[in-house]
């Protein structure tokens, strides 16, 4: 008989293991996470859990308005691996990171659309609509739970549980062509 690789799953903690989703770990770790980045003043952009052979990585993306330093990240990690252990949620070895979200942001939020209204962004969809799943254009502002972007001239409206993922896109080109930027 082979033991489950990544520890029990007979408690109510999360673990890596046979009938535990990804998608538990990821939002066990945003339930701890988030109460630790609002103490700090921070936003908890994304959770990620990423697993590549016997390699796991927890990845944790934050901001706040004035941009994040290295100091609130490490800052964060700690307090963050200290709850990860004491309430045992990560069984077994795994890598913390935490970081900025990048100049490619993702928007997992309606909040986060409305702050980056008028925006270029990129625009993944679950399933193909009229033939096509990515799209970018400037981000316009949400209308309930629908949220759009203006390309080629015309308007695309789409339900927000339709959308996969969403991306601030940079282009650093803009400000020569005298176009607006990518970024806040």
């Amino acid at each position: 008989m082979r033991r489950k690789e990544w520890g029990r799953c007979d408690h109510s903690v999360f673990h890596l293991c046979p009938g535990v989703s990804e998608l538990d770990v990821r939002e066990e770790v945003r339930r701890l996470a988030l109460p630790i980045a609002e103490a700090d003043g921070l936003e908890l952009v994304d959770v990620e859990f990423l697993v590549q052979g016997r390699r796991r990585t927890l990845r944790v993306l934050l901001d706040r308005p004035e941009g994040i330093r290295v100091g609130d990240c490490a800052r964060f990690s700690r307090h963050l691996a200290d709850c990860l252990d004491m309430n045992q949620t990560m069984a077994g070895s795994y890598s913390l990171e935490v970081s900025s979200p990048g100049i490619d942001r993702p928007l997992r939020t309606l909040e986060a659309v409305g702050r980056f209204v008028g925006t270029k962004v990129s625009l993944t969809t679950h399933e193909p609509r009229d033939g096509r799943r990515r799209y970018e254009g400037e981000l316009l502002a949400p209308s309930g739970e629908r949220v759009g972007i203006v390309m080629d001239g015309s308007e695309h409206w789409f339900d927000w549980p339709e959308i996969k993922d969403m991306r601030l896109v940079v282009d650093p080109w803009a400000r020569v062509r005298g176009e607006k930027k990518g970024t806040r």
